[in-house]
């Protein structure tokens, strides 16, 4: 791995150019996606303090699986994080760029991550959860959310060839009220058409951008409720069918909360109410399922933490108090509990990774599967 990396870090210098949104980054959230035919999951494991020796991993489940796979893209340090996105069948992920290493080399799969194919990437990709899309079937085969949150870019065919699909500023003229920020995820809609989510730094006005043959259009709803006229930023946006799910972290003065959306084909939105954060409460994970659940691990770094779950259309409910260590959640494809949709919990112990599932009742955790992962603590110092 370590030679790997090293030829990899060394071609990047020589070949790449280093534009200013391939700076190096924070890592994204810890971060589980579900689809009709798999279910993945990003979680750090290792030494957590220590950056160089965290160690991002990627794991798989197929549908009504109840056992995790470690099936991380072999050969380049992913200290600085992983990103990945999911289609029917297959998957693209990417290594965020770290130390040395100043662009983000892609990786596709079409067997749930058993073998990878390595595929050309021009810059570094943004630390958030939906910084890929991808979809084979769609004429904008792949898009991507650039390092520092300016430029989405899109890829066609064999993914060799990327070019800049929208910039910041474009979107701030398309919508003066926004006032964008930064661009926080991109997903790819049933037609083809891509969808790009902003932030908004004003007006309550959730940042849903998408085009077709001419120019962009805003589409996204303004919140109501208790965030109305928050600044907002998007965390979570994924395409499942013909439904669209957002996960929306608002705030306006002392008050700052989660909502939840969800749209079906060009219907109205649907808003779950707020799920309001207290003073030093942070997103700690988040987890999309296939049917447009969410559920959300939230607490301080080192504190209690509390995890949340709310179907499509409904409003958010408390899950059990999480296991110790749980570092990240996943809303696994499977039968349901008596009370909604699986969730399970991951603790991590350095190379220890904890599986919990919710008994039927989803009143309790249960360990369903303990491993050990193999880490090559100081590889990347």
């Amino acid at each position: 791995m370590g030679l790997a990396c090293a030829l990899v870090c060394l071609l990047s210098a020589v070949l790449l150019p280093s534009p200013v949104d391939a700076a190096v980054v924070g890592p994204p959230l810890a971060s589980g996606v579900s689809t009709a035919g798999d279910s993945w999951l990003i979680i750090p494991m290792g030494d957590l303090s220590n950056r160089s020796n965290t160690f991002w991993q990627l794991f798989h489940a197929a549908p009504g699986s109840s056992h995790w796979s470690l099936v991380t893209p072999p050969g380049v340090a992913d200290n600085g994080g992983l990103v990945a996105g999911p289609s029917a069948g297959s998957v693209l992920a990417g290594i965020l760029p770290s130390n040395l290493l100043r662009f983000s080399p892609l990786s596709q799969s079409s067997d749930g991550g058993t073998s990878w194919s390595p595929t050309f990437f021009p810059t570094g990709l943004a630390p958030l959860p939906d910084a890929l899309a991808y979809r084979e079937a769609a004429p904008g085969g792949a898009l991507a959310v650039t390092a520092g949150g300016a430029r989405a870019l899109v890829a066609r065919g064999d993914l060799s060839s990327w070019s800049t699909l929208v910039s910041v500023s474009v979107l701030r003229r398309v919508s003066p009220g926004c006032g964008v920020s930064s661009l926080d995820a991109v997903a790819i809609l049933p037609t083809g058409a891509p969808l790009v989510a902003t932030g908004c730094r004003r007006g309550g006005q959730v940042g849903l951008f998408t085009r077709t043959a001419a120019p962009w259009e805003e589409g996204g709803p303004v919140l109501q409720g208790s965030l109305r006229g928050a600044a907002t930023e998007v965390l979570r946006l994924a395409v499942t069918g013909s439904t669209t799910t957002v996960l929306v972290w608002a705030g306006r003065g002392g008050h700052r909360g989660l909502v939840a959306l969800w749209r079906t084909g060009d219907g109205r939105w649907t808003e779950s109410p707020a799920l309001a954060a207290s003073p030093g409460t942070t997103v700690l994970s988040t987890a999309v399922g296939a049917n447009g659940a969410l559920a959300v691990l939230m607490g301080a770094a080192r504190g209690r933490r509390s995890a949340f779950d709310v179907d499509a259309g409904g409003a958010w409910s408390p899950l059990p108090q999480p296991p110790s260590r749980t570092m990240a959640l996943a809303m696994p494809a499977g039968p349901a509990t008596l009370d909604s949709v699986p969730v399970d919990a991951f603790t991590v112990d350095g190379g220890s990774l904890g599986v919990y599932a919710l008994t039927p009742s989803g009143a309790t955790w249960v360990r369903v599967q303990s491993s050990q992962i193999p880490l090559a603590y100081g590889s990347s110092g």
